[in-house]
């Protein structure tokens, strides 16, 4: 694109105002920002004193999403949640109540716990020191020895936690922003299509060979469609993706994932293009009536579908809300998808307390049955290192675009410790979203000692 040449408008709009459904004014809202053209340090990636500040000043600081209430459903169910060094265990301790605690020992300081699991107490395996799930002290043994604990609770000290679309948030940091404060407008946008009317259908996790910055930028921008997912192309209007931040922590992404993008797209009869996207996506072919167009036809199905599991009608939501790619990113590391076109959570971050290697996992939410409880998220399952995405059964076509993108990560962070350059060069609007978070890394870096 020369200089002279204008960013296409995005085309979500344009979509909207076609619908005979209003969407919110939330989601409809757009508010891009402008955060400059300054090349990005690449030792923010690649140098691990870079990774020490941000585990020292942002990830000891920040609201991050540790699992999803379904992870622990019945009152003793725990999960532990690991990033760098740290470890902490969240547990169902009373009807309606979880808690999370640092995965500690008060005697000598062993991890209480490993993985997930179910339990009436936390037991230490080394000494037997042992709590009740509500933080109290259980048992000492031979207490005798220990006097210097007569005068202590010896409680289990519990760090904040926060729930919202039926995720559990924990933050280290006793003076840390509330959380309803640090997620902003995001409930709003998400009122038309709780998450809470989701299950964890699909958990798969991988060590990602990269930064955990290089991973997650992978998915923050259509920018790459073109050249990565050819086969999206033609039904996506990926080049009119529409850029929002809004606030400190919030940013999003929306294209129109369903409609004919090319001029010999736009130049097939409906019906022809409803049978070109079926046989490209593996969907069933549908007969469109006269009149009818693939995009109106797909939406109408899958409002069908939607509301026969969930035992309520979803026909507010627009043509949009039930078939495009909508992304959320809420700062530093939680990525909801938004509606029905692409129902996904991503979570990234780094593996263990390393700067060159990362953890990615992909949830996959499916409608649920309103009618009863939540059902138990399904278990993580570990990639292992050659395994491609494409072999897992329940990533379905999803899983050859994670393999395109895997090989993006991995020539990314190769390429940054070839490269003689000392900067990257970002867009200002379809790069946006990563030019803001980087500037939120740095308040909280920059903020350290003051």
């Amino acid at each position: 694109m020369s200089s002279k040449e204008k960013a296409k408008e995005p085309s979500i709009s344009k979509w909207l105002a076609r619908d005979r459904r209003i969407a919110s004014d939330a989601f409809s809202r757009r508010s891009d920002g402008d955060f400059g053209t300054a090349d990005l340090p690449i030792e923010r990636y690649t140098s691990a004193s870079f990774h020490a500040r941000e585990m020292g000043a942002m990830w000891s600081k920040v609201w991050q999403m540790a699992c999803h209430t379904s992870d622990i459903p019945e009152v003793g169910d725990y999960i532990t949640y690991e990033i760098g060094s740290r470890s902490v265990v969240v547990v169902h301790v009373a009807d309606g109540v979880l808690k999370a605690y640092p995965n500690a020992c008060l005697h000598r300081g062993m991890q209480l716990v490993d993985g997930q699991g179910r339990s009436p107490a936390f037991t230490c395996r080394f000494h037997g020191w042992s709590w009740n799930l509500d933080g109290s002290i259980r048992r000492i043994p031979e207490r005798w020895d220990f006097p210097q604990t007569e005068q202590r609770k010896m409680c289990l000290k519990s760090i904040g936690l926060a729930i919202w679309g039926g995720f559990v948030f924990i933050n280290f940091d006793p003076d840390a922003q509330p959380f309803d404060e640090f997620i902003g407008e995001l409930p709003e946008h998400f009122r038309s299509a709780p998450l809470e009317d989701r299950r964890i259908a699909v958990h798969v996790a991988r060590v990602m060979p990269a930064n955990w910055k290089v991973a997650m930028e992978a998915f923050l921008e259509s920018y790459h469609v073109s050249p990565t997912h050819p086969q999206s192309v033609t039904v996506s209007e990926y080049a009119e993706t529409q850029y929002d931040v809004y606030g400190d922590n919030l940013s999003r992404l929306a294209t129109v994932s369903v409609a004919p993008a090319t001029p010999a797209m736009r130049q097939m009869t409906p019906q022809d293009f409803a049978d070109y996207v079926s046989k490209g996506t593996g969907r069933e072919p549908i007969k469109l009536r006269e009149g009818e167009t693939y995009r109106s036809s797909l939406a109408e199905q899958r409002r069908g579908e939607v509301e026969k599991i969930l035992g309520k009608s979803v026909d507010h939501l627009t043509d949009v809300e039930m078939l495009d790619a909508i992304e959320y990113f809420l700062f530093p590391n939680f990525l909801p998808w938004y509606g029905f076109g692409l129902p996904i959570v991503y979570r990234f971050r780094p593996n263990g307390d390393r700067h060159d290697s990362s953890i990615m996992e992909i949830y996959l939410l499916a409608p649920r049955d309103l009618s009863i409880p939540t059902p138990a998220a399904a278990k993580i399952e570990w990639l292992p290192d050659d395994r491609p995405f494409a072999e897992h059964p329940g990533l379905g076509r999803l899983g050859p675009i994670f393999d395109q993108d895997y090989e993006n990560i991995v020539g990314v962070w190769k390429g940054l410790h070839s490269t003689v350059e000392k900067g990257l060069i970002l867009g200002k609007y379809q790069e946006s979203r990563i030019r803001h978070y980087h500037s939120r890394i740095d308040d909280f870096i920059n903020a350290e000692g003051k």
